[in-house]
């Protein structure tokens, strides 16, 4: 009996010795640095807003927050370790919605993650427009100010060379549809991703691009770039004398950019929840906007409800008009 009691004594004392390591260890989220990870390298425009968004979001956390860029195979480096990250709400990820479009243009054999089964969405937070852009010398030097103008070139100068970032990429569906509802013969030239994009459009190495605004503002302002025509649904105020390709008589050819914050599954509602909140506040502050007016996005937010839809939506369009125009991954 003694010895029984004994050893009861004993587990108890052990069990509340350790309660106070238990105490410690179940510390509010977050408790310490949190990654971001980005599916491009320095430079980009995801890596922009994810420095930005860092910079805010951070002191409402109370907890850093490191940007790690992760590039690479159209993005599925980066997408493949937030899938496998612990869901513990100190892995999240930046993507850009390319990465809804990568696994119908990717090789068969590729390693690809669907980010719309293998990640939970969090949140929304900006958009961007996309624009026909041309080299401001070169439309200089050829009288282009319209898209029409830019036809009727293309027409006397047949597989005159474009570029819409990676093969399969939202600027390279925009790309070839505008081919197809104009009628005209153009030779899409992938560069990796949007900054070599501009890079090579703004050194003439290709002189007609479709490309996002966001980060490119300047180029457009000091006349390097000369954007033809948005693929917007309506004019944007950042443009606002240049008209959508819908008001030109290119319906089928629109498209937003966006960016989606995403976690890996299983990750704890009340940190999904947390994050969403907390995004939405950054994007709401007067501070905040005014940055991304200038960097040329547009603030988005709401639930991650809005951000699923959003995936499913671009998921079923691309889907198809990756088949229909028969784009794939080179």
């Amino acid at each position: 009996m003694f010895r029984r009691r004994f050893l009861v004594g004993l587990v108890a004392a052990l069990a509340l010795s350790c309660l106070p390591w238990r105490a410690a260890t179940a510390q509010p989220w977050p408790a310490r640095p949190i990654t971001l990870l980005v599916s491009s390298g320095p430079g980009a425009g995801v890596d922009l807003f994810a420095r930005v968004l860092a910079e805010q979001l951070q002191g409402r956390l109370g907890q850093s927050i490191i940007v790690e860029n992760r590039p690479g195979a159209s993005g599925m480096i980066a997408a493949r370790l937030a899938s496998r990250a612990a869901p513990d709400g100190y892995t999240i990820f930046l993507m850009p919605n390319t990465l809804v479009i990568a696994p119908y243009v990717l090789a068969e054999n590729a390693a690809t993650v669907s980010v719309m089964k293998e990640l939970a969405p969090v949140i929304m937070p900006v958009s961007t427009m996309m624009v026909l852009a041309v080299n401001g010398k070169f439309a200089d030097r050829n009288g282009i100010r319209t898209v029409s103008d830019l036809a009727e070139y293309t027409r006397r100068h047949p597989e005159l060379p474009y570029s819409g970032g990676d093969n399969g990429s939202p600027m390279n569906v925009m790309g070839e549809q505008f081919k197809k509802e104009a009628g005209l013969r153009m030779t899409h030239i992938p560069y990796g991703g949007v900054a070599k994009t501009v890079s090579a459009l703004i050194g003439g190495h290709v002189n007609v691009a479709w490309m996002p605004t966001s980060g490119n503002m300047s180029h457009f302002k000091n006349g390097a770039l000369r954007a033809l025509a948005t693929s917007s649904p309506a004019r944007s105020p950042q443009m606002p004398d240049v008209p959508t390709m819908a008001e030109l008589g290119f319906k089928d050819v629109r498209a937003t950019a966006w960016f989606g914050i995403l976690a890996p599954l299983g990750t704890p509602q009340p940190i999904v929840g947390r994050l969403n909140s907390e995004i939405n506040a950054v994007l709401g502050s007067a501070d905040m906007r005014a940055k991304l007016a200038e960097l040329g996005y547009d603030p988005e937010g709401g639930g991650p409800e809005a951000l699923a839809a959003q995936m499913r939506e671009d998921d079923e369009r691309y889907r198809r008009l990756t088949s229909d125009l028969n784009i794939r991954a080179k």
